[in-house]
């Protein structure tokens, strides 16, 4: 049988004949237009003619193969418009691959372009999540530094993103915001916008005289209004009670991270939903990443109605609003989320709708207030009875560390006895002789949570998995060689990041 062919038209009046199979079985948009329509030709003139061409051949290898960044927008907006899930999916791939690896100003500026286009212009923000995601604790300061350069150019949701970007670099953004202040008479919206978004608490804790020079610079403006100045008057109010209230957080700061006893009290207490997000109102918990261990306990030995998770969803929100929750990493969700597809539990299917609802939540997920920190070293002191955990970790208030005989971080001491395990911040300086590592003191064990990460084989796959308790030994049966891979501590930094919480 003869091949069917159809026409694309191009905006240079060129025509293009092309397999009708080849359209059709790779673009539901496609097969609208030359199956159910019965058009025979279509026009593509949006799109220069050799974008068309490289989309075409894409197509035809079923592969994205080795594409320029130029290349790019064109391709992934070609994958975009004719709905080509499987190049769509390839192009973010490609994309995010570009994230991990970017380390110089160029690449970082294009790859802030682009996935704004996406965010902008397609209308799709998870590109700029995976951005903040990959990218928020690099060293981003050139690239800070060329968006705040000039506020007037840039658009407020810019400047939201640029504050994520900035993770705990404060001095960049003052220095910049004193930068755009010189010469000027009055206050500029979008001084007063980022201003207003800061984290000035952090400022003021980490270069009290920068934040200061900020301040007086803004006061003093030649022409600033009364409404301007009252707004100032009242944000240097609030940043010192803020100062105020951290400083007692740091002397109340805890060193127990885990003890076996207690876990599992809260797990015998947290029986529905309900008593979930009774336990985060009353600060019995104040970690997202506790109430997906709740969660995943609970819902494998209970069901719940539909109408109980949307109200638990409901309620938990609120709760993280009011209360000063460390939010869940999108990142450990995400892999939570993927290894429960493997379950072969019809259960599961409700905790995975649950979990996703979350990681789509801004009060309870986040992309960049958390440092995850690898293991760096285990030391055994008495076999399975007791040990020593390294992390290396530079905390945001310790980035003026000059001390060079060992690195900033901090151990945990994991003691075992009668069936009852404790994690412990360590505190006491003897505890970190010959370590290679020292310890300040705003360091706290309230800020963490432990982690590991195992790995097992599925239908040929290696999966990998994440969670204190084992909860893929309950919901993955089937799966049985499972392997430590590493142990993890999740930070929460969000009261040293530049963008306020």
């Amino acid at each position: 049988m003869e091949e069917q062919t159809v026409l694309i038209k191009l905006n240079t009046e060129e025509q293009l004949t092309v397999p009708k199979e080849l359209l059709i079985s790779n673009s539901p948009v496609f097969k609208n237009l030359f199956v159910d329509l019965k058009f025979d030709e279509h026009v593509i003139d949006d799109f220069s003619p050799d974008s068309v061409k490289h989309f075409l051949t894409v197509l035809e290898n079923k592969s994205l193969g080795d594409i320029e960044d130029k290349t790019f927008r064109e391709l992934h907006k070609l994958g975009t418009a004719f709905e080509v899930d499987w190049l769509k999916k390839s192009c973010r791939d490609w994309l995010k691959k570009k994230m991990e690896s970017a380390s110089s100003k160029e690449d970082k500026i294009y790859l802030f372009k682009e996935c704004w286009f996406i965010a902008d212009k397609l209308k799709d923000e998870d590109v700029m999540n995976d951005l903040v995601s990959v990218m928020a604790h690099k060293n981003n300061s050139l690239l800070l530094s060329h968006y705040l350069s000039d506020m007037s150019k840039v658009k407020e949701a810019q400047i939201d993103v640029v504050m994520k970007l900035g993770g705990g670099e404060v001095e960049i953004f003052l220095n910049n915001i004193l930068h755009n202040l010189r010469g000027q008479k009055t206050l500029d919206s979008k001084l007063r916008y980022i201003l207003d978004n800061m984290n000035l608490a952090a400022c003021s804790e980490i270069n009290e005289e920068l934040y200061l020079e900020v301040m007086d610079t803004v006061s003093e403006l030649p022409e600033i209004s009364a409404n301007d100045l009252k707004w100032a008057y009242k944000l240097i109010t609030n940043t010192a009670r803020a100062v105020r209230s951290r400083k007692k957080d740091k002397i109340e700061r805890t060193t127990e991270l885990y003890e076996t006893r207690k876990y599992l009290g809260l797990f015998k207490n947290c029986r529905t939903v309900t008593d979930i997000t009774k336990a985060v109102s009353e600060d019995r918990v104040t970690s997202m990443f506790v109430v997906i261990d709740l969660l995943l306990e609970l819902l494998f030995s209970h069901t719940s109605t539909k109408e109980e998770l949307q109200f638990f969803i409901k309620t938990l929100t609120e709760a993280s609003v009011n209360k000063k929750i460390q939010k869940v990493t999108r990142q450990y969700l995400h892999n939570v989320i993927s290894g429960l597809k493997y379950s072969n539990l019809e259960k599961s299917k409700q905790l995975i709708t649950l979990l996703t609802e979350i990681e789509k939540s801004e009060e309870m997920c986040t992309n960049n207030e958390n440092v995850i920190i690898k293991r760096h070293k285990v030391i055994t002191i008495t076999k399975y009875k007791e040990y020593k955990h390294l992390y290396i970790f530079k905390h945001p208030l310790s980035v003026a560390c000059t001390k060079s005989d060992s690195k900033c971080g901090f151990i945990l001491k994991d003691s075992i006895q009668e069936y009852n395990r404790t994690y412990k911040l360590c505190t006491d300086k003897y505890e970190y002789k010959d370590t290679g590592i020292h310890l300040h003191n705003v360091i706290s064990a309230g800020d963490m949570y432990f982690y590991e990460t195992y790995t097992g084989k599925c239908e040929g796959k290696q999966i990998t998995v994440a969670g204190w308790w084992m909860w893929w030994k309950d919901w993955l049966p089937h799966i049985t060689d499972w392997k430590c891979t590493g142990g993890y501590v999740v930070y929460n930094v969000s009261d040293y990041l530049v963008a306020k919480r």
